[in-house]
């Protein structure tokens, strides 16, 4: 019996007894806050609010604010400039990065704390996975993450995403299981470091792809037709292309692991004559599951799966970010998990109560069926009733726990691939575009598109003519600005996760027209306003474009 074996068994028998909580979430909440006020107590926050004399949920709510980042943001700069005891006893080890509201990004610590809570979502998540699909064991992981270093706080922590941070620091016994080595993650050239990827792990028999946005997996496969020859040479002379754009000290880490095999190169060579395309559903025909996100926009992707992967079962990857890790999905048929109900404590208000001064916050045993909530968290790395915006659903309940699904980012964000783009990121960016141009505009709104790959569309009237060179030059300064202000939207742009924006006239009249049209149709002339930021991906289809500008 190997250590998999063993692994699972722990973790069968920590999921029976994460069950039985689920039977009485009540006092699992009540207990994990105590212990997150207790363990802070005396941190500088928890003297303030009088953590050492909060004796229940009601008491915390009256004692201690609502917060969100911007307002946590000046002891989240002391913190990343080396002071201590501030939100937690624990010291940070790491920051996990990700965009904000405004141009500033958030540095969220992570502690070793926090990493052990958060770690057992994680694991439950991984052995409901093993359970249902006990043959993944019998092949080796391609996980997908972006890379640990993005730069140093002034307190000289280092700083970057947490996936990378989780996978480079794996233990060597659960690292072996994985396909790829960690450096492959830090080839800044993105058609280099996809190619990587493919390069080492179509080598290796893959009994499951995990990696957070599906946009990611149908760039890899849509490259494959690109590069096959390329990748099966590399595979026969155990060789790493000598064109790529890979720095010396990378390339030497991965080559050293390369040794040649024709074995494998002639199975691809086979697969190639007989089907004339490489497919993954061809070379990894022992995929049991894919791993990650599918509900929202993720949606767009998942539809040209089957294509590559026939009819694969999907997981999704439960509903976490840089601040937290709040679900554990059980099965494959939909994007709901069990709330983690002895990691974070949760509060939450009612879709309906968004923008109200009298708001219900409600506790977990509060919610309803087929209800749409904001959440409200208290978390393990010193984020206290902390509103993330996000907007979950409830799909049912384990025992008496809440089965939730990630809906969108707040009311009034988009992602298709991460990206989170806020509507005040927008208007900042095209007024400063429009101002730099010295343009005007009637109206504009930006939307979601799916072509080969999604991206925005800005549509925009005018008031007056503009030339279409002036038209061009608007949109790349749209472009540069909202880079600026989002470094996720800017990532997955440089990663070609995104694609180039379009610009869309409309001709002059038409927002005028969509509004009388919206009122006939009964909404409130008073209140009914159109929006500069939609999801709609078929938005556009409202109005009659009269030209199209692409850089």
């Amino acid at each position: 019996m190997n250590l998999i074996y063993y692994t699972l068994k722990l973790l069968g028998l920590k999921a029976k007894a994460f069950e039985k909580k689920t039977k009485n979430p009540v006092k699992a909440q009540a207990k994990i806050l105590r212990e997150l006020l207790s363990r802070n107590r005396k941190t500088e926050y928890g003297l303030k609010h009088g953590f050492s004399s909060i004796k229940s949920a009601d008491e915390y709510r009256n004692r201690v604010p609502l917060t969100n980042y911007e307002s946590l943001r000046p002891l989240m700069d002391r913190i990343t400039n080396g002071e201590r005891n501030i939100l937690t006893k624990d010291n940070p080890i790491f920051f996990s990065i990700t965009s904000g509201t405004t141009g500033k990004p958030k540095l969220v610590p992570v502690t070793k704390y926090s990493q052990k809570k958060n770690s057992h979502v994680l694991n439950l998540s991984a052995y409901y996975v093993c359970r249902d699909h006990p043959k993944i064991t019998t092949g080796k992981i391609l996980a997908i993450v972006s890379p640990e270093t993005v730069g140093y706080t002034p307190g000289g922590i280092l700083f970057g995403a947490e996936s990378g941070h989780a996978y480079k620091h794996l233990p060597p016994s659960i690292k072996s299981a994985y396909s790829l080595p960690y450096e492959v993650f830090e080839i800044d050239d993105y058609n280099s470091r996809y190619y990587t990827i493919l390069r080492i792990a179509m080598e290796h028999n893959v009994s499951i792809i995990a990696t957070m946005t599906p946009s990611t997996i149908i760039l890899l496969c849509r490259l494959i037709e690109t590069v096959q020859d390329d990748l099966i040479e590399d595979i026969q002379n155990g060789t790493l292309k000598k064109s790529l754009d890979i720095p010396p000290h990378i390339r030497k880490a991965i080559e050293t692991s390369l040794r040649p095999n024709p074995k494998r190169s002639d199975e691809l060579k086979k697969i190639l004559k007989e089907k004339n395309v490489l497919l993954p559903k061809d070379f990894w025909p022992r995929l049991q599951v894919i791993e990650c996100w599918k509900r929202g926009s993720m949606e767009l992707y998942l539809d040209k799966f089957p294509k590559y992967f026939g009819n694969i079962p999907l997981r999704d990857f439960g509903y976490f970010s840089s601040e937290m890790r709040s679900s554990i999905p059980i099965k494959d048929e939909n994007a709901e998990g069990i709330l983690a109900i002895t990691t974070n404590f949760y509060e939450f208000i009612p879709r309906e109560d968004a923008g109200i001064k009298k708001q219900r916050v409600l506790l977990c045993d509060q919610l309803e069926l087929g209800q749409e909530y904001f959440v409200v968290l208290t978390t393990p790395g010193g984020l206290y009733r902390y509103n993330i915006d996000d907007l979950i659903r409830v799909n049912g309940f384990f025992n008496k726990t809440p089965l939730i699904e990630f809906v969108q980012k707040g009311v009034n964000v988009t992602s298709a691939t991460g990206e989170k783009v806020y509507e005040s990121q927008i208007v900042t960016a095209v007024k400063n575009a429009t101002a730099t141009c010295d343009l005007s505009l009637e109206l504009f709104v930006a939307s979601l598109e799916l072509v080969n790959s999604a991206r925005y569309a800005f549509l925009v009237e005018f008031h007056g003519d503009p030339v279409r060179e002036k038209k061009r030059e608007l949109l790349r300064i749209i472009e540069k600005e909202l880079r600026l202000i989002n470094e996720e939207y800017d990532f997955n742009r440089t990663a070609q996760e995104l694609a180039h924006p379009v610009l869309k006239v409309l001709c002059k009249g038409s927002f005028e027209k969509f509004r009388l049209q919206k009122i006939k149709n009964g909404s409130h002339d008073s209140q009914f306003k159109i929006p500069h930021l939609t999801s709609d991906i078929n938005f556009h289809k409202n109005f009659d474009i009269v030209e199209e500008i692409l850089d």
